[in-house]
């Protein structure tokens, strides 16, 4: 486990909290670790292999050997970035997609809360059908129309039931360094084909890991329980976060044809609007930064480069 700097503080000057990460090899977890690492806060991110979200006896070990670490003032944080997150793959595997989206996460806050840990658990806009005009609330009635997004409800249900303290976070369309997603793919698409079909009709707040990273932890900074969403500010279609990503890549020779999202047919649906609004979050000073400027930075840091 990374070393805390002196007087058990991190290099913003917060009181230092130590985290353990559930999920660390993906995406956020990634982003989870440069974030803390550049504050100089102390955290454990276990493997995959090593920290089974699925497995109690498995969840217990890990909990007791990272309570261990603490110092005597400190206050661990235990942040599920762990998901089935193939919403295709999910139709035809219910059953697992459940076990990992829903029965990990109970698993998790309650043994969060049985150790007296803080507990941080990510969700998605696929709770909702999209069918609302204008960006949704953290109140508005959900409705997934997916596997997907139903274990992922079931989750947040979950958590809510074992650790009420719990905070409860929904992103969208999230983008970064160390998995698939959609800037990654449309540039990957872009070097080997003239002519791109992206579609117009879905919209969502694209959300970079870094900004998502950084605005979890500022959440327990500021002591926040309950449920919020976190996304990048503003919105965009598809068809617009396509033509700026391959602007910013100098790729604006490729053809990008506007489609409808009937052109590519899905075994799970997929709402079409995903846009969230993060009012709640910024009310406690949690304020994301606007998707454009954090996918030119994303950009900028070379992870979309051949």
């Amino acid at each position: 486990m990374p070393s805390a700097p002196a007087e058990n503080r991190d290099a913003s000057g917060r009181t230092a909290r130590a985290y353990l990460i559930a999920g660390a090899g993906g995406m956020l977890g990634t982003a989870l670790q440069q974030v803390l690492s550049q504050r100089g806060a102390r955290f454990l991110a276990p493997g995959e292999g090593t920290f089974d979200v699925t497995d109690p006896v498995a969840i217990r070990h890990r909990l007791d050997e990272f309570a261990e670490t603490l110092d005597p003032d400190a206050r661990g944080v235990l942040v599920n970035a762990a998901a089935y997150t193939n919403v295709e793959a999910a139709e035809d595997h219910e059953e697992l997609a459940y076990l990992v989206n829903s029965h990990g996460p109970a698993l998790l806050a309650r043994g969060a809360r049985e150790h007296g840990m803080g507990f941080v658990h990510v969700s998605t806009d696929f709770v909702f059908d999209g069918r609302k005009v204008g960006a949704y609330a953290e109140d508005d009635a959900t409705n997934p129309l997916s596997v997907y997004g139903a274990s992922k409800l079931a989750g947040e249900m979950a958590v809510e039931l074992e650790y009420p303290g719990a905070i409860i976070a929904r992103t969208a369309w999230v983008f970064g360094p160390g998995g698939a997603n959609f800037p990654v793919k449309i540039a990957a698409a872009a070097r080997t084909r003239p002519t791109l079909s992206v579609v117009t009709d879905e919209t969502g707040s694209p959300t970079y890991t870094v900004d998502l990273a950084a605005g979890l932890l500022a959440l327990v900074d500021a002591g926040a329980s309950g449920l919020y969403h976190l996304a990048g500010a503003g919105s965009c279609s598809r068809y617009e976060l396509a033509t700026r990503t391959l602007s910013l890549l100098g790729l604006g020779g490729v053809t990008i044809e506007p489609v409808t999202s009937d052109a590519f047919p899905t075994k799970a649906e997929r709402p079409m609007n995903s846009v969230l609004d993060c009012s709640k979050a910024a009310a406690l000073g949690v304020v994301m930064p606007e998707w454009p400027d954090a996918l030119e930075r994303f950009v900028a840091s070379g992870a979309l480069d051949a």
